[in-house]
């Protein structure tokens, strides 16, 4: 009886795409579980403690006035069932404690957790790599720092809205958490938290 139900089912499908070319069916398949998009942001001064975050961009003014930098770039997201993996590639630039202007190309990449139809929250490590003067390429993990992000993100059909707290990974915060520097393959990071909102669209 069994073999029966799944042979009719494998003839119900075979019937529904026999029909179809190939291409078109995999591009459904494709579309269904995952997209691709672009996205852009503004990064904004933060000091870590989210009380002062809340009562500092409390308002489009507050918003603006600790502007601190941007960041634009594209992304995919795989969906798995109420989860989804989203890893992006993205130019920023940001001030940092002294001031001076700085420019990295980052690698966040996200495991979220959809809590409602239009809301997910997501975490996840970033892969950074700090652009200098002369401009050279990566070649290792030697050159490359590593931070941590969380935030909430706002589904809005292809359009996606979201709030994120990155953060790098200083020895001191290696040692709170009981890991060794010695442990981690990479260079740690002294740079400060940055909040940014984003926007991205699905293609």
């Amino acid at each position: 009886m069994k073999k029966i139900i799944i042979l009719l089912l494998l003839v119900g499908f075979t019937k529904s795409y026999a029909q179809e070319p190939v291409i078109p069916v995999a591009k459904k398949v494709v579309n269904k579980f995952i997209k691709f998009g672009m996205k852009a942001g503004v990064n904004l001064n933060t000091s870590g403690d989210i009380d002062e975050i809340i009562s500092s961009n409390s308002s489009i003014a507050d918003i603006d006035g600790n502007r601190n930098g941007f960041n634009i770039g594209i992304y995919s997201e795989i969906k798995l069932l109420m989860l989804y993996l989203r890893p992006e590639l993205h130019y920023s630039e940001f001030k940092d404690n002294l001031k001076v202007t700085q420019s990295r190309i980052e690698a966040p990449i996200s495991l979220g957790l959809k809590v409602l139809p239009i809301l997910s929250g997501f975490a996840g490590p970033t892969l950074r790599y700090e652009i200098t003067s002369d401009d050279k390429l990566p070649t290792g993990p030697e050159d490359l720092t590593v931070g941590i992000h969380f935030g909430a993100r706002l589904h809005l059909g292809k359009l996606g809205l979201d709030v994120r707290y990155d953060q790098g990974l200083s020895e001191d915060k290696l040692n709170t958490a009981g890991i060794g520097s010695s442990s981690v393959p990479v260079k740690l990071d002294n740079s400060p938290g940055l909040i940014s909102l984003g926007l991205s669209y699905a293609f």
